[in-house]
This record gives C-alpha cells, structure tokens and sequence, in this order.
C-alpha cells in the first residue's frame, strides 16, 4: 500500500465517524449516564475497519476527537472521561474483529457478497465490549455512574447496537460499489 491510499482511508475513516457523530449530537442527553440511542459512530469505526483494516484506528479516533471539539465548542471543553470514552469506542470494534478471528467467525464477506449475519453479530459484540469497557475504565467512580449503572449499561448497549446496525446498513448501500470491488 503506499502512502497516498494510506492518506485516503485515513480520511475517509475520520470523515465517516466525525461526520456521523456531529449528525447526533442534537440527540445527546446533558448526562453522560444516559447514552445517545443512535450512536452511529460505532458503525462508522466498524465500517472503517472492514474496509480499510485496523491502520486506520488513528482516523477513527482522531475523528472521534474532532467531533468533540466541535460539539463542545473548544479543545478546553474535552474531559478525560471524554477522551478515554471516545479512545473505548475506537478500539472496541478492533477487539471484536480480532476475537471474532480468532473464533474463525470473520469472514465477513463470503464470495464478493457480504455476510450479513456475521457483521451484525461483529456490531453487537463490539457495543458489548464498547459499553463494558467504558463502564469498567471510564465511568465507574463518576457519582452519576453509581446512582443508575443499569439504565447507563442498558442505554448505551442499545445505542451502539441500533446506531451501528443502522449506519452498517446505510454504509453497505452507499459503499456497495466498493464492496463489489472487495
């Protein structure tokens, strides 16, 4: 690969996930323990991996990051919590992937088509392990945290897997040239 197509998908990842998590953020709740109920940044981040591999995990992030600079209004405006949350949801989709291979479960596209059932399975493991490692490394000592752990698990597990269900869904119509390609 050389370094112009390495600079493209980088973009692209950074796009799609700084594009998406800008486009909901009217649907965030002012507490951090309830989570968005469509947050299709995770789809955005699987989408980018499976396309592109996991050399794009910096993308991901970075789009992440500028998403948040622009929802809050400044650099100044990003807590830790943000910064590890957002570091979490970058990274969960590269864990899932790889047990997934390590399980033999990855073969996601099967003869140039796409194998559905294995990317929805790929976006439900991934909000599992999005939504425990946020809730075991991010927001386990916040005090709102503690005071409803349930609704926080229950919300953002259902946020990552309808948001990331529904921007697969789009991202497979939309790169669907693409996939025909792969």
């Amino acid at each position: 690969m050389n370094i112009k197509q390495f600079i493209s998908h980088f973009l692209i990842a950074l796009m799609m996930v700084l594009l998406s998590r800008v486009l909901i953020s009217g649907l965030d709740s002012p507490n951090f323990v309830i989570g968005n109920y469509l947050w299709l940044p995770i789809g955005a981040a699987i989408l980018s991996y499976l396309l592109f591999g996991f050399k794009v995990f910096p993308g991901v992030l970075l789009g992440y990051l500028i998403a948040e600079v622009i929802i809050e209004g400044s650099i100044a405006d990003i807590s830790q919590r943000e910064f590890l949350s957002r570091t979490m949801s970058s990274l969960a989709p590269i864990i899932a992937i790889s047990i997934m291979r390590v399980f033999s479960l990855s073969n996601f596209f099967d003869e140039d088509k796409i194998n559905i059932g294995h990317i929805v399975f790929l976006v439900l493991l991934s909000a599992v392990i999005s939504t425990l490692l946020k809730t075991f490394f991010v927001y386990q000592t916040a005090e709102k945290f503690l005071a409803d752990p349930v609704g926080h698990i229950g919300s953002y597990l259902v946020g990552d897997m309808i948001g990331g269900i529904v921007f697969i869904y789009i991202g497979i119509k939309v790169f669907s040239a693409f996939f025909a390609k792969k």
